[in-house]
């Protein structure tokens, strides 16, 4: 996953970072909006509402859980996307 004092050397770097990161922050909070309507829509294509319901629960967690990762990593990259590198003496 990368360590928590990373810092891009260059601009290209921030700009990779910041993009990646944005992408993967949008992408979890697309993955949690659009959960409630997967689950929805898993529950009405099962006919049993036991297992329907089971089976949309822990889809729903599922993709709950990759959200979070999701926000959590994209959060990382644009903290870091921002900071500046030490300057070293060589």
């Amino acid at each position: 996953m990368g360590s928590k004092g990373w810092v891009p050397r260059n601009a290209s770097g921030r700009v990779g970072a910041f993009i990646f990161g944005a992408l993967f922050v949008t992408s979890g909070l697309i993955a949690i909006v659009g959960s409630f309507r997967f689950k929805g829509e898993l529950q009405a294509s099962i006919p049993s509402l036991l297992i329907g319901f089971l089976v949309s629960f822990f889809a729903v967690m599922v993709v709950l859980c990759v959200a979070c990762w999701l926000l959590w990593f994209g959060s990382r990259l644009l903290n870091s996307s921002f900071r500046h590198p030490a300057i070293r003496k060589q």
